[in-house]
């Protein structure tokens, strides 16, 4: 895996570049509480210059109407619960299938709260087709408990075939079973937008669920895991922190 650095220059003479960005961890640092995560105003005004530019689209495991809100730019494509909901300039989308799963994600989210009461630090996050538990601000003695408790109230479900499990950083998502992800919200926004694939996909993201965009990108578009931490990954640049994409966003709405 390589500097994203190593081919800025060729990639500052592309015009036709479509940018894919995840939204925690790559726009906006990782925090303790998922609604601290705000968009400073400086990347906010970059992404608004370089959406002038070129095709754009954020995508995140929030909530589609959060993420835009988040976000509040117009003119860019956005893609909320991983990909399960999508809205953008080449028309809207949510996987027909996954609105059943409503209740069951709403069920599972109360019986979590319930049985994490009194465990300090673990947030329930119901996303309405997805779910989350955060446990960032759980104590290292403690995470061993939360996750039993977590595997007993969701097991039977995913045992059921209603819901999968996915892991993110510190976070455990809860997520309909259906074989869609970032990646193929990615492929659908392409087929869309760019249906004789003229354009060059640059996708950057931190985090697990973001490998499935790496995969389906691979020798086709510009993969790029935001880390300060080298890991396995598929993809196949890498940029150092949140602060590196900041620099990368300014060198392209300058150009």
């Amino acid at each position: 895996m390589r500097h994203l650095w190593v081919i800025l220059d060729s990639l500052k003479k592309n015009p036709d570049l479509f940018w894919f960005l995840d939204y925690d961890g790559t726009l906006t640092p990782i925090v303790s509480e998922p609604e601290k995560a705000v968009l400073d105003s400086e990347t906010r005004e970059l992404l608004g210059a370089l959406a002038r530019k070129f095709k754009v689209a954020v995508i995140s495991g929030r909530r589609l109407q959060e993420l835009k809100k988040l976000v509040s730019l117009g003119k860019i494509y956005y893609a909320g619960n991983h990909g399960l909901e999508i809205s953008g300039p080449g028309g809207s989308f949510v996987l027909p299938q996954v609105a059943r799963v409503r209740p069951t994600v709403s069920r599972i989210c109360r019986e979590l709260q319930n049985g994490l009461e009194g465990i300090a630090g673990t947030i329930v996050e119901n996303k309405g087709l997805t779910a989350s538990l955060h446990y960032r601000n759980v104590a290292p003695g403690e995470v061993a408990r939360v996750k039993k408790i977590f595997d007993s109230i969701v097991r039977p479900y995913v045992d059921s075939g209603s819901v999968r499990i996915t892991k993110g950083s510190r976070v455990w998502e809860i997520r309909p079973n259906y074989d869609w992800d970032k990646g193929k919200a990615v492929n659908w926004i392409l087929k869309n937008s760019d249906p004789k694939g003229k354009l060059l996909p640059i996708y950057l993201g931190d985090d697990r669920t973001d490998e499935d965009a790496f995969v389906a990108l691979r020798g086709r578009g510009i993969t790029v895991l935001v880390t300060k931490n080298r890991r396995r990954t598929n993809a196949e640049f890498y940029l150092r922190g949140v602060e590196e994409v900041k620099i990368l966003l300014r060198n392209f709405a300058s150009v």
